[in-house]
């Protein structure tokens, strides 16, 4: 179904001489070390350059002939009247007015002038730098007898028409051992595409208006990053003219104007390695690209955006390890708002819990635990006040170690609410493995919103599943699907509350309540480092959707996937749950003399 290759001139009789595509492709990547002692250097190349695959640059004219294209002039979006000028980027004359019409039918603009395809352009610039002097104008060459560029500022010459003419001519240097291989297929690439007449264009394809935003809701019209492509390149053509009408000499000038732009045209589609985020065409793909900025950063709804980070190792023994293979350490924040309709739950059901048919409280008098009455409780926990509350957490980072006032009576204890507060009291206790639970709260502080979210978010993704997602999506590994244990604060301490022990409860003291928390919490996705061959990942930066399961039918099959064989054997048989830095750095670790350690050193004695 894929296509045959057939491998010409082999000698060797074992080999096969015919096999489908995707078995060439699989074997060359696997025999890449040995295929040139397999096949013969030229043998391999040729195989490589001819068998597998050729590239080649659409013909232009013949494709707006071929689809009868209209020609774009006008670079105005709106006439007078708001309607869409019938000569421009939205004309409904040209591209009609029906969403299948707009997002099938292209047009065309009118370069004047030949000029150099920008994919070949970018190659022509890898071959030799000095290409782009003569786009530019701004140095001289002539041809000398073995065709290579000779530079000449007085009797040489410049620009892309004199480029065309001669690059029949051109001959290029002979490359370095190291980067022979790579410049060859450059070469070859130009050269192809030189004798197929498609290097050299006068006219460029604009993609249809449904793929390009227009925003119109604001005071001002927003174009879009490749609709002012399209401007410029339309402007810059129309300079051309004008200067080639009236004699002006500006015309190397405004090539070079037209030819960047149609560079940066294929930089917005195809990506620029060399581009940072704030560059103008930075591609479709990578981390900069338009997919990554404006389609992955968009989060559906209870699910969250995240940055990878490697797992906290800090332990005394792999069972204190937060993160495993089974099991994932999402931030206490992420886990509030994916489950946010479970948590919403849970925080109503602790308040219930604690104040149901409840007429006193124990609350913080002076540093001092004592029983108050209570009015009203669950009228002044109601969920506005869960909502607000769990959103200020959501939504704030330098103050979420709030406490929580209790209900009190204060008509029944005389006293003014304006002068005094009292505050609920934290109702957890350390783990004694020698003498079991104390019988006073061992941690003497005041109950915060953190504690409520915290035990809620526990009970919301208990026994559930969560799904991280990394982009671009590849294959199926770059999502993994494993049960959740929450990072709150990034100190921990192990703690029983209400008779259920959390081994990784935030570590929060009376004396930090109300205080500034930008720096206690952790906000990054900490996964296995097993996963991060499958999904491409590394800890620079990555990031990626992070989004729960509800329902008790998906987290079952969800974790039974999990758990298959699939999700750790590529389509090769080969485990693609595997390590090796670890390991590699461990033993580095274990095994590395300190400068000061040097002297302890001994030879040793045979």
């Amino acid at each position: 179904m894929y296509g045959i290759v057939q491998f010409r001139d082999l000698d060797d009789n074992s080999f096969p001489k015919q096999m489908d595509i995707l078995e060439a492709f699989q074997f060359i990547n696997s025999e890449a070390d040995n295929a040139a002692n397999i096949f013969g250097e030229a043998s391999y190349n040729e195989i490589v350059d001819k068998e597998v695959f050729k590239l080649e640059v659409m013909d232009v004219n013949k494709f707006i002939k071929a689809n009868n294209l209209k020609e774009i002039t006008n670079p105005t979006f709106f006439g007078p009247s708001g309607a869409p000028t019938t000569d421009g980027l939205l004309s409904n004359e040209i591209f009609g007015i029906t969403q299948f019409d707009r997002s099938g039918i292209y047009a065309y603009i009118d370069l004047v002038e030949d000029f150099i395809d920008p994919s070949c352009y970018k190659t022509l610039i890898r071959v030799d730098r000095r290409f782009a002097s003569i786009v530019n104008g701004s140095q001289k060459f002539i041809i000398d007898r073995d065709g290579m560029l000779v530079e000449d500022n007085e009797n040489g010459s410049t620009g892309i028409k004199w480029l065309k003419e001669n690059f029949g001519k051109l001959s290029f240097k002979k490359p370095s051992a190291t980067q022979s291989r790579r410049r060859d297929v450059k070469i070859e690439f130009l050269k192809l595409n030189y004798k197929k007449g498609v290097m050299f264009i006068n006219k460029y394809i604009v993609i249809p208006p449904y793929y390009r935003d227009v925003n119109t809701s604001g005071k001002y019209v927003g174009t879009g990053q490749i609709n002012t492509f399209y401007i410029n390149l339309m402007v810059a053509a129309r300079s051309l003219r004008e200067n080639n009408d009236y004699g002006l000499s500006m015309a190397d000038t405004s090539c070079a104007r037209v030819q960047n732009t149609l560079k940066a045209i294929y930089d917005w589609f195809c990506g620029n390695n060399n581009a940072s985020i704030t560059d103008k065409g930075t591609g479709l793909s990578g981390k900069t690209g338009i997919i990554r900025r404006a389609n992955i950063s968009k989060t559906s709804d209870y699910s969250s955006l995240l940055v990878l980070s490697a797992p906290e190792l800090k332990v005394e023994t792999v069972d204190d390890l937060m993160v495993n293979l089974d099991k994932s350490a999402a931030p206490l924040a992420a886990v509030a708002a994916n489950f946010f309709p479970f948590m919403m739950f849970h925080m109503r059901r602790f308040f219930e819990n604690e104040f149901l048919n409840v007429t006193s409280y124990p609350v913080y008098i002076d540093g001092k635990l004592s029983m108050v009455p209570l009015k009203n409780a669950m009228m002044v926990f109601n969920d506005d006040e869960l909502k607000k509350q769990l959103s200020q957490f959501l939504y704030s980072y330098d103050n979420r170690f709030i406490p929580i006032e209790a209900p009190v009576d204060y008509d029944a204890m005389g006293a003014d609410p304006n002068k005094v507060k009292f505050y609920m009291a934290f109702k957890g206790t350390y783990k004694n493995e020698e003498y079991g639970l104390n019988p006073e709260p061992a941690v003497k502080r005041r109950l915060t919103w953190v504690d409520v979210i915290y035990i809620a978010a526990k009970r919301a993704s208990e026994g559930k599943i969560m799904s991280f997602t990394r982009y671009p999506y590849d294959s199926f590994y770059n999502t993994i699907y494993t049960k959740i244990e929450i990072a709150s604060t990034k100190s921990t301490e192990p703690l029983y509350l209400n008779g259920e022990y959390h081994r990784f409860y935030p570590k929060i003291r009376d004396n930090e309540i109300g205080k500034g928390t930008g720096e206690k919490f952790v906000d990054t996705m900490q996964i296995c480092n097993l996963y991060l061959k499958g999904m491409g990942a590394d800890y620079d930066g990555d990031t990626g959707v992070a989004k729960g399961s509800y329902f008790k039918e998906t987290n079952e099959e969800l974790e039974n996937f999990a758990n298959s064989k699939v999700n750790y054997v590529n389509m090769n048989c080969v485990n693609i749950r595997t390590s090796s830095n670890e390991a590699v750095q461990a033993l580095y670790n274990l095994t590395k003399v300190l400068k000061e350690d040097k002297t302890k050193l001994t030879m040793p004695e045979f």
